[in-house]
């Protein structure tokens, strides 16, 4: 399984470290950064393979489809940092002006920032690992210092003269309707329910939302819906109807569909795959 330990509660962020034994082809609207601590992996991002060695990272533009064999390899190490736009706010715009779906670093290639990272990367497993309550405080930190570095590797040093004030209020008003997916996804919500609350008419939202994140709301609602099911498939025994209901879906039947079509397995396959994994 991909992510490890996964929160059970709401987050702008999940944080996992395991073996990358695998995911089959999936796409998602934040940036993933996938961190080699021990060993290397294999990863297919729109078609291109690429061999991520020890030291080196793995950064994922956003909605770039994108899989991982599924091969374990004893004493593979990998950390995994997935990030949107309702944690890194207005600075998430960077991330998606980027020219390539998908970066290679080599940190030891990368000047100071390369040793700032590999430091800051090496800090945050410690930390994910201790399994403290406090350490999420400077995890969220870590994140935050990791993805600004990130920036000043993979963009010009003028990108930023190019975001408009009028862009970044968009933005803004955006941040309104990703907070309801991320907080409220529990409950019945509506395109309608998000462009009221963005101050937008429905079409305008719509074509605002998907401009800025690369993604529908329906979309982007399923697949935190479908994040969360995740958590709870694998960390709980609760029924897959009784899951269906807690992350908001009104029938089984629509839950399920939708769940497959995110992770290309049925809940249940996922629920034991999760357990093999976590042998």
């Amino acid at each position: 399984m991909l992510y490890q330990n996964i929160r059970t509660e709401v987050s702008p962020y999940q944080v996992g470290v395991g073996p990358m034994s695998g995911f089959r082809e999936h796409r998602h609207a934040d940036i993933e950064i996938n961190y080699a601590i021990k060993g290397s992996f294999e990863a297919t991002v729109n078609k291109k393979t690429y061999t991520i060695n020890q030291g080196e990272l793995l950064l994922i533009s956003p909605m770039a489809a994108h899989s991982f064999p599924f091969r374990y390899t004893e004493g593979r190490q990998v950390l995994t940092l997935i990030v949107g736009v309702s944690f890194l706010k207005k600075f998430f715009s960077y991330f998606t002006h980027t020219k390539q779906d998908a970066y290679v670093i080599n940190l030891d290639d990368a000047s100071d920032n390369g040793k700032k990272l590999t430091s800051l990367l090496n800090e945050t497993v410690e930390l994910h690992e201790e399994k403290q309550e406090i350490n999420e405080l400077l995890v969220r930190g870590n994140i935050y210092k990791i993805c600004a570095y990130l920036i000043n590797i993979i963009n010009d040093p003028d990108l930023r003269e190019s975001f408009h004030s009028k862009e970044m209020t968009k933005v803004a008003n955006i941040e309104k309707a990703l907070d309801l997916i991320y907080y409220d996804y529990a409950n019945p919500l509506t395109v309608n329910d998000a462009a009221e609350l963005t101050g937008y008419g429905k079409s305008n939202f719509c074509k605002i939302f998907k401009k800025i994140t690369g993604d529908t709301f329906h979309n982007a609602l399923n697949r935190r819906r479908v994040e969360s099911a995740c958590a709870l498939l694998s960390e709980t025994d609760l029924s897959i109807s009784r899951i269906s209901e807690e992350v908001g879906f009104g029938e089984t039947k629509s839950f399920c569909r939708v769940f497959r079509l995110e992770m290309g397995m049925t809940p249940l396959e996922y629920r034991k795959s999760a357990h093999i994994s976590d042998r």
